[in-house]
């Protein structure tokens, strides 16, 4: 039973990607069965030498991965930007695109040096008004794929700033709850966090920010808490005791505060 409806969930998932972008890629078009029978989601379920806990940990995730799949870009990574005429760091090292303001872009970019401070003004007020052209509405056909990848690299690069600033409050905003303890031992710094625990508390505020209206904030902080189990691919610290629930209340307050205070045209000087 579990593993046809793992089957099931991952064939939606390829008719969906199939009709989001159709023809691709050959990989849409191969055969569904054979793909999922060599993920290693599958391996891991069909396998005799797997632990139990190791399934558990393969289950959750491909159904964290199918719910993210389904839902599409949290609104913390989509929130709409002003027009942005400077690009994000390694838009430089972004692959090929094809259309004559994509070949003009990278023709520019591969200049020598400019020989003067004249020549250099020049070529910037250039690329200006080429990466302003991206945000117009008009935006001729054959420039359209380099417009759209240019307004959502820039879009993502914003935003991921604003939901880790978000992360940070709410993280912070814990540790002043429980005096600057976390899972039972003192707490580091935001900036000392690796990925692996840091990013459960974008889920976090994801869902904050998420929150159907009229929600509590109880409900909101226990939906949020089980996005930063499910990253985090286990349930701690823990939501059942008052204790802890008022740790994370503060959690939620606090990025709530933070997303009120930005709550505007995004700082393009970031």
């Amino acid at each position: 039973m579990l593993l046809e409806a793992v089957q099931s969930a991952f064939f939606a998932m390829l008719e969906a990607f199939k009709k989001e972008r159709p023809g691709t890629s050959e990989l849409a078009a191969a055969d569904p069965t054979s793909r999922l029978h060599r993920t290693y989601l599958w391996r891991t379920l069909t396998s005799d030498d797997t632990t139990e806990e190791l399934r558990a940990q393969a289950l959750r995730a491909f159904r964290r991965g199918f719910r993210i799949g389904r839902r599409g870009k949290p609104r913390t990574l989509t929130r709409p930007i002003p027009p942005m005429l400077q690009p994000p760091v390694g838009w430089d090292v972004a692959p090929d695109l094809p259309g004559p303001s994509a070949a003009r872009d990278r023709a520019i970019r591969a200049l020598p040096p400019p020989a003067s401070r004249e020549e250099l003004a020049s070529r910037e007020q250039e690329l200006r008004a080429l990466y302003a052209s991206a945000w117009r509405e008009d935006v001729p056909e054959e420039d359209r794929i380099w417009a759209a990848i240019y307004r959502d690299t820039c879009t993502m690069s914003v935003n991921y700033r604003w939901r880790r600033a978000l992360a940070q409050s709410a993280y912070e905003g814990y540790l002043q709850s429980s005096d600057g303890r976390f899972g039972g031992e003192p707490a580091r710094p935001w900036m000392s966090l690796s990925h692996h625990t840091s990013e459960p508390w974008c889920s976090f505020v994801d869902r904050v920010v998420e929150a159907p209206e009229g929600e509590s904030d109880l409900a909101t902080a226990e939906a949020a808490v089980w996005e930063y189990w499910d990253t985090l691919y286990r349930e701690a610290p823990p939501w059942d005791s008052d204790p802890d629930q008022a740790h994370w209340l503060a959690a939620l307050r606090a990025a709530r505060r933070k997303a009120q205070a930005d709550d505007g045209p995004p700082d393009m000087d970031e």
